[in-house]
């Protein structure tokens, strides 16, 4: 069995503030330890269901180079580096294919626009208002669940925050185990469980996951093709850059598309063109 990992990190277990996000944060390197101990927390539940399984963890925060590679589970492995286009062209799902059989989705936060919602952004926080797919407004985990399931692959666990979970519930097939890893109190504070209850909570999420996945109850998102993703940025300006990607169109004065026959496809030209609409390279592409 072969399952995929993508690991973002506004909703693992007690990160709640920018500081712990970035590498100039004075908390950033206990929040690493923090979110490679929340993966190897699924990684250790999904074996006690299947022993021999094999691991590929994406690092889908920020620079992409947050989890600590040597206290990394032993069953897995980590695409790490930065997210530009000719690296990582499927971003947060990058290192996924259709050898996989399940796919996890830890340490993730809610959408653009959530009210009060803990870290909540989708994609580029300083640069995209929302992302639709076929129309539809959506955030990381029903993108990236739908790139996942372009493989037929499920999505059998979801943790964060817990305004995440109805988010998850409304956009992405029922049927996956949702792990609270905290109460969300607003945009930058929240009541956290501690590493000890959170990590036994993704243990047996983990471990039930993969007894769904086997009982064949979990269902791949798979968008209707050919499929939509627009992108509706903050500026106007951001949309003029971003419409200079080939195969993307000016929707408006604020929005882009990328339509394709795979959504994949649509994806990668969604990603690019997100990347393509910042002022200069940022950061977190270098």
């Amino acid at each position: 069995m072969r399952i995929f990992i993508s690991a973002d990190m506004e909703g693992v277990t007690g990160v709640v503030h920018r500081d712990q996000l970035v590498p100039e944060g004075k908390t950033y390197e206990r929040a690493r330890k923090l979110m490679t101990a929340d993966v190897n927390a699924a990684i250790t539940g999904a074996l006690r269901e299947a022993p021999g399984a094999e691991f590929v963890v994406c690092d889908g925060h920020g620079v992409m180079r947050n989890l600590i590679l040597e206290e990394l589970h032993e069953a897995a492995q980590l695409v790490v580096g930065p997210a530009h286009p000719a690296n990582k062209p499927l971003c947060q799902s990058q290192g996924c294919d259709e050898t996989f059989d399940l796919a996890f989705f830890t340490g993730y936060h809610s959408r653009a626009g959530t009210p009060g919602g803990l870290l909540s952004h989708t994609w580029v926080g300083a640069a995209v208002t929302n992302i639709r797919i076929n129309g539809e407004i959506v955030g990381e985990t029903a993108l990236n669940a739908a790139v996942v399931g372009h493989w037929d692959i499920p999505v059998g666990l979801v943790s964060g925050a817990h305004e995440l979970e109805a988010e998850a519930r409304e956009t992405i097939p029922d049927g996956f185990v949702w792990v609270g890893t905290k109460t969300t109190y607003g945009p930058t504070a929240a009541l956290c469980l501690p590493p000890a209850k959170t990590h036994k909570l993704l243990n047996e999420g983990a471990a039930e996951a993969v007894r769904r996945f086997k009982a064949g109850k979990l269902k791949p998102h798979k968008p209707k093709c050919p499929v939509s993703i627009s992108v509706e940025f903050h500026r106007r300006e951001m949309a003029a850059k971003a419409a200079e990607v080939q195969g993307i169109e000016r929707v408006d004065e604020r929005t882009i598309e990328a339509r394709a026959d795979t959504t994949i496809a649509a994806a990668e030209r969604a990603w690019k063109a997100v990347c393509r609409a910042e002022d200069e390279e940022p950061g977190w592409l270098k």
